[in-house]
């Protein structure tokens, strides 16, 4: 006898019910098989779709703070997806991308700065090489400019010429080996500012030489006035390098000697003199040396 799960009775006035309490059993068992089925076909369907639109939405690429959500929902939207699925995948995916990005941002500002410190750890020894070889060449500057000095310090010998007598009758002050007969200089008329400035020019060039270096100053600046063709003595300070200070008032020397010069039209001597100097000088020795005042050495330019 074949077992089954219906129930058979012996008697035959419900066998006929018992066949039919059964067929309905099986009918209800088929119809919870069918929808078993279709069930089952459903879910299936639903994650192979759900599985297909994960693998189709591209991972964004956008920087920190770019909107990414929006990209990935168009994306999804091309694909055919699901709204919320959509967002959900979006949700769930930009924020590990954007995590990757600023990860990787993170290593690259990390990777620069240990570079730049390695290129500020080889620069600095080399800077500190470079300054101690500066100062190296600046030691052994010195110390050539001490030598050379050494070598070419000397005394100029002091040659007095206070004793020669001034005079009004137009005779020089000082005596020369190499007069200029031809000499003749133009007549020069100050402003006041250039005769105040002048005499504090020839006070700070030779307040201490006496009337006869203050005459050979003033003649200086005379004669380089008519050379210039001007009577500014800021002009002749400047073309003419003179570095004595004009803050001093000047002494009784000074005021006779300037007197003497530019309203007598005396001379110191029977040339022209633009250029003095005391101390050394090789430019200078190059030049027409005239007289020596002092310490002070006299000269005309050879070339105009």
């Amino acid at each position: 006898m074949r077992a089954t799960k219906c129930k058979h009775y012996a008697d035959k006035s419900s066998k006929t019910v018992s066949e039919d309490s059964c067929a309905v059993s099986k009918h209800s068992n088929n119809s919870k098989s069918k929808s078993f089925k279709r069930f089952k076909t459903v879910s299936i369907a639903f994650a192979v779709l759900f599985a297909a639109s994960v693998l189709v939405i591209p991972t964004t690429t956008l920087a920190p703070g770019a909107d990414a959500f929006e990209n990935s929902k168009v994306a999804s939207f091309e694909v055919g997806s699901i709204d919320d699925v959509s967002i959900l995948i979006t949700n769930n995916i930009a924020p590990e991308t954007t995590t990757e990005a600023t990860v990787a941002e993170t290593k690259a500002t990390e990777t620069t700065k240990a570079e730049e410190k390695e290129t500020l750890s080889i620069e600095v020894p080399t800077l500190a090489a470079e300054i101690e070889d500066l100062e190296e060449i600046k030691a052994l500057l010195a110390e050539a400019s001490e030598e050379e000095t050494e070598e070419e310090e000397y005394e100029i010998e002091y040659i007095d010429n206070s004793d020669l007598a001034y005079t009004a009758s137009g005779d020089y002050l000082i005596n020369i080996s190499n007069v200029d007969s031809s000499y003749s200089p133009t007549h020069v008329i100050l402003s006041t500012y250039d005769r105040a400035k002048l005499e504090r020019l020839v006070m700070g060039e030779a307040g201490s030489m006496g009337f006869n270096g203050c005459a050979l100053v003033a003649q200086a600046i005379r004669d380089a006035m008519n050379r210039s063709n001007t009577t500014s003595i800021d002009t002749i300070i400047s073309d003419y390098q003179y570095y004595a200070p004009t803050t001093k008032e000047p002494n009784q020397d000074v005021l006779d000697a300037v007197s003497y010069i530019f309203d007598q039209d005396g001379s110191a001597v029977q040339h022209r003199v633009l250029c003095f100097y005391t101390g050394r000088s090789d430019w200078h020795e190059t030049q027409n040396f005239l007289v020596q005042d002092g310490t002070v050495r006299f000269f005309d330019l050879w070339v105009d």
